[in-house]
């Protein structure tokens, strides 16, 4: 036990040197670890790192190194097989959207008493408190949807809000801004599904079903899951408004067809570019961001700018 204890203290020892030697070149290693890189939301969070990553390496002239570790799900990959990689590697800094679960917060803990710097991105553990937090501002997000519904029902008219059987912190706050801007009298009935394209599909359906009196006069989706796969949508193009706040970009085509009127989107690469940015000046140039937790604003895709915003995800997603 002894001889184990002496060979861990010369480890962390040695990863200590490197890692001030680095620091004496200007030389630096961050880590970005996703929730699941088939995800094209890390997928365009992964460019915005890699973007700022290359500009404040040119504007310092400094040599950073991004370590792209969020893992691959669906062939077994996890967060804290990823987070031990990154320890590994020895990596200054790590930029990190954590899962809620014993063994990521014990790696998270783990890092931050070895000295790295933390940065979390979408989402936080707010008990373990790091250098900073880029987080979606998911309560505007519910009021954006709010004022986007409302500008297409008729005078009184009322919606149906679908969202998940068991909602997330961030599906709740998407709610609270929601019901800020519609009140009881705006909304018709609140549909739990199964946060999967078929279960949502089919939640939608019977709703529709069970209203024999035409009270719904249109629908928003918490999350984009009845948007996953082809239009099955139990109406017709142009019949409802829908807005929807997206996860992903396979909404593109309900746009297209007439099925939905807006989008509400976070700045997905954005979050790359300012996590990555905030990392570097902490490493770099010893600045703490003036706030540790930064609030990214969603904004509004409809007709007039789809386009664009597709054209930005085929960027993204090259």
């Amino acid at each position: 036990m002894l001889q184990r204890l002496s060979i861990l203290a010369l480890a962390l020892w040695g990863t200590a040197l490197s890692a001030q030697n680095r620091e004496l070149l200007g030389e630096y290693k961050i880590g970005i670890i996703g929730r699941d890189q088939e995800d094209a939301i890390y997928q365009a969070a992964h460019e915005g790192a890699q973007a700022a990553t290359l500009e404040l390496s040119r504007k310092y002239s400094i040599d950073v190194e991004l370590v792209i570790l969020t893992p691959n799900q669906a062939q077994g990959g996890s967060q804290v097989t990823s987070l031990a990689e990154l320890f590994i590697e020895d990596a200054d800094g790590l930029i990190i959207s954590p899962q809620d679960s014993e063994t990521v917060r014990a790696s998270i803990e783990f890092a931050l008493e070895q000295g790295e710097e933390l940065v979390y991105f979408e989402t936080q553990l707010p008990e373990i408190p790091v250098l900073a937090s880029v987080l979606a501002d998911e309560v505007e997000a519910g009021r954006m949807a709010g004022r986007e519904i409302l500008k297409k029902l008729p005078t009184k008219g009322r919606v149906a809000i679908l969202t998940s059987d068991d909602p997330s912190p961030e599906l709740q706050q998407r709610m609270q801004g929601l019901r800020e801007v519609l009140s009881y009298r705006r909304i018709e009935s609140t549909i739990t599904t199964a946060p999967d394209y078929q279960s949502a599909i089919a939640a939608i359906v019977a709703a529709e079903e069970a209203d024999r009196n035409d009270l719904i006069k249109g629908w928003v989706f918490l999350e984009d899951w009845p948007l996953l796969g082809m239009p099955a949508l139990p109406w017709k193009p142009h019949e409802l408004p829908v807005v929807a706040i997206q996860s992903s970009p396979s909404a593109f085509m309900y746009v297209d067809q007439g099925y939905l009127d807006a989008l509400v989107v976070h700045p997905y690469y954005q979050w790359g570019v300012q996590s990555v940015t905030t990392m570097i000046e902490k490493l770099h140039n010893g600045q703490s961001p003036e706030k540790p937790i930064m609030r990214t604003t969603p904004r509004i895709v409809d007709w007039r700018n789809v386009e664009a915003y597709r054209n930005n995800w085929k960027q993204w997603l090259k």
